[in-house]
């Protein structure tokens, strides 16, 4: 009985971690919150970098505009669940239908055409141009797409969380095989053949002294804290 509970013991503390189901978010609305800020990121850069684009520039034409008026039309769409999962991941908790219908107006204003003002401050050629051609490859996703996409990346993320080893294990160890028990034993080395001794060379040539160099001191980096373990954040299904 005894073996048994230690047995227990020891598997619940090798169990990967799970997110709190009060706290975790589904992979939709992973898509969802990446899709509104799209929206708001495209409808932003585009205002803020009508002066230092092209007329060709993808952003400036029609293409553009029709770009960010279907993303801002999805977002719009997705806007509910995209809130839901950014509340349910905050850490203050209190007011949270407060805190919903705050982002709510706000990310709606950011959504509107005009938006970007203020960030025009800070926009130059070189950023702009970046900005347009990174929107260029995008348009070629539809939302659901995009959407996908990202949802993809954060469950492969969510998994990586999952197979950290938990708090308080061990580091790995590699054993030589000789180490191992019942491994056999390392066989002798061979004796190194005997050789004739060489013969001095006659001095054919001189060899001038090297230069002396300045010893190299090396300064001992600080240790880094350690890093904070991933947490999973996705909800899953029991498998």
């Amino acid at each position: 009985m005894l073996k048994a509970l230690l047995a227990a013991a020891v598997a619940a503390g090798q169990a990967p971690a799970v997110p709190d189901p009060a706290r975790c978010i589904t992979r939709e609305e992973v898509g969802d919150i990446s899709l509104v800020g799209a929206s708001v990121a495209v409808e932003v850069v585009r205002n803020a970098c009508r002066t230092h684009l092209p007329a060709t520039a993808f952003l400036a034409t029609p293409a553009g505009a029709e770009f960010s008026a279907r993303l801002r039309a999805e977002g719009q769409r997705r806007l509910d669940s995209a809130l839901e999962g950014m509340t349910r991941l905050s850490a203050d908790r209190t007011n949270v239908d407060m805190s919903r219908e705050m982002m709510r107006g706000f990310v709606r204003g950011m959504m509107t055409e005009g938006a970007g003002a203020n960030f025009a401050a800070f926009a130059d050629e070189s950023l702009c141009q970046d900005a347009n051609e990174i929107m260029e490859i995008a348009s070629t996703l539809s939302p659901d797409q995009m959407a996908r996409f990202v949802g993809a990346f954060a469950s492969i993320a969510d998994h990586v969380a999952r197979m950290q080893p938990p708090p308080g294990a061990p580091p790995l160890r590699i054993v030589p095989d000789s180490a191992r028990p019942g491994a056999a034993p390392p066989a002798p080395h061979p004796a190194p053949p005997e050789t004739a001794p060489l013969q001095p060379h006659p001095a054919a040539y001189v060899v001038r002294p090297r230069e002396e160099h300045p010893p190299v001191v090396v300064v001992p980096r600080p240790p880094s804290p350690p890093r904070a373990r991933m947490t999973p954040f996705l909800c899953r299904q029991p498998q």
